[in-house]
């Protein structure tokens, strides 16, 4: 059975961030049992085209206005045009904010809830709330990458399928090895790298890291930021207090093809969030053979198995986040027996090719679905 499959995505290379890798690298693997994979991300109709590299798959960038409530009527308008020269099986929408232009489309809606931020409209206003539950209606599966997300969909009233599948990485990419970048930055072989490979968000808990990092002895250890964001000010105000800035290497927003040799040159990577999914960013640094410490929220107790793959801590706990640092900066050992059992882990359960059968199985049923109940039902969602 071909399956003809319409990605709809809010980021997509070269857009730095979890969604955009995670599209760019399901769409890859999914290649060789889908080849009728397409992927579009809507761009505002006053910037130009990106270069987003080479894909083996056509990626689409509509020009549009992107200011509500002009984007979902235009790109609606703009998917039905193309599914009527093309049509699809399944769209498949990554991100909330297309969601909505997707209905009435003659196709399955597929929904991958991505973001730990739709945890955040639980507690929004009774209309936002009534919003989002509106948007879901549209839905005939969805996927969330951790028990968490499934979980709040289903606290807005969603009734359909719903599967956890988890986000995946590139393990052939990703892999231990020497970097040069210790060299590139000026840090000795004996010195202790911990990285913080996230985007500098206040649900990322970057402050709380930086509180950590000052209670660590700042001779045993290096910082190495890769990230960016609205709270970056906030942590460098943090570690100024503890006289840290020539302890600490801020590297910026890194795009993702360039990370793998950033955690090479690492020792320990950290996830402090306050709300996460299966974070691609923790993947990236098991695969490359990094022990995690990270927070027990959403989806990260999924990934690190405590004391075999990494150490968990609770949220917003500075003194034992820091604690949890001591340990495997004071162990070597220990650093290499976590993070080879963390790189054997994602082998075994992470890589985008198991991903993608999971994920083409949600395809399968949708398919069967659409099949089985007849052209009345393709009709119905067409509006017609």
């Amino acid at each position: 059975m071909t399956i003809r499959v319409l990605f709809v995505t809010s980021e997509f290379p070269p857009d730095v961030g979890g969604i955009a890798s995670h599209v760019a690298e399901l769409a890859k693997a999914l290649l060789s049992e889908v080849p009728c994979i397409q992927v579009v991300r809507p761009r505002s109709v006053w910037t130009a085209l990106p270069d987003s590299g080479g894909t083996d798959y056509p990626v689409h960038r509509p020009g549009l206005i992107m200011a509500e409530p002009f984007y979902q009527s235009l790109l609606h308008q703009w998917l039905s045009r193309k599914l009527r020269r093309e049509p699809a099986d399944i769209v498949h929408v990554h991100g909330v904010r297309p969601l909505g232009a997707t209905r009435g489309l003659p196709a399955m809606t597929v929904f991958t809830n991505h973001s730990s931020g739709f945890l955040a409209r639980l507690h929004a206003s009774p209309g936002r709330k009534r919003r989002t539950a509106q948007l879901l209606e549209n839905v005939d599966s969805l996927i969330g990458p951790s028990d968490e997300l499934v979980d709040a969909a289903r606290a807005f009233g969603y009734r359909g399928t719903a599967t956890m599948i988890p986000n995946g990485v590139d393990a052939g990419r990703f892999h231990p090895g020497v970097s040069p970048l210790r060299k590139t930055w000026g840090i000795g072989e004996d010195e202790v790298i911990i990285l913080l490979a996230r985007r500098l968000a206040e649900k990322n808990g970057v402050t709380d890291f930086a509180r950590a990092v000052r209670l660590l002895d700042p001779k045993s250890c290096r910082i190495v930021v890769a990230g960016d964001g609205p709270e970056r000010s906030k942590m460098m105000a943090i570690l100024g207090e503890g006289n840290l800035f020539d302890r600490v290497l801020l590297l910026g927003a890194v795009p993702n093809v360039d990370m793998p040799p950033v955690y090479r040159a690492a020792d320990i990577s950290v996830l402090p969030s306050l709300a996460e999914a299966t974070s691609i960013s923790g993947l990236e640094a098991m695969a490359t053979g990094l022990p995690l410490v990270g927070t027990r929220v959403g989806g990260i107790p999924a990934i690190i198995a405590d004391g075999e793959t990494g150490l968990l801590v609770a949220p917003r706990q500075p003194e034992e986040m820091a604690a949890a640092l001591r340990r495997l900066m004071a162990d070597q050992a220990m650093r290499e027996r976590l993070g080879a059992a963390a790189r054997k882990r994602v082998e075994l359960e992470f890589s985008w090719p198991a991903i993608a059968r999971q994920t083409l199985s949600v395809y399968e049923a949708c398919v069967a679905q659409a099949r089985g109940v007849g052209p009345r039902s393709m009709s119905a969602r067409s509006g017609v």
